[in-house]
């Protein structure tokens, strides 16, 4: 009686399984409009455009300004020395199920 109950439960497990698996692979997203993958071609252009011209206008400005460079290099030292050091007071869980990737 308790083979026939274990397999019932068994067959039940693997059935519901492999119906639930059939459900949602042939289940698929919609596909956007065309209109809209085009607005985000277009914004995602606009958007790069906007950051490639910060970028040379950071650049520029830090090229003709030594004293802001050399501020953001000290800035940007403290800023990792105090990263360093936080790490040092608080070392990674190297047991368990997380992973390092140092």
């Amino acid at each position: 009686m308790k083979r026939i109950t274990c397999t019932f439960i068994a067959a039940l497990m693997l059935l519901t399984g492999i119906s639930f698996a059939q459900t949602t692979t042939t289940q698929t997203a919609p596909q956007p409009p065309a209109s809209w993958v085009a607005f985000q071609q277009q914004e995602n252009a606009k958007r790069a455009a906007f950051f490639k011209q910060l970028s040379a206008d950071r650049k520029a400005f830090l090229s003709a300004n030594p004293d802001a460079k050399a501020y953001m290099d000290q800035m940007r030292a403290f800023a990792q020395a105090r990263a360093k050091a936080w790490r040092a007071a608080h070392p990674r869980n190297a047991t368990g199920t997380t992973a390092s990737s140092n």
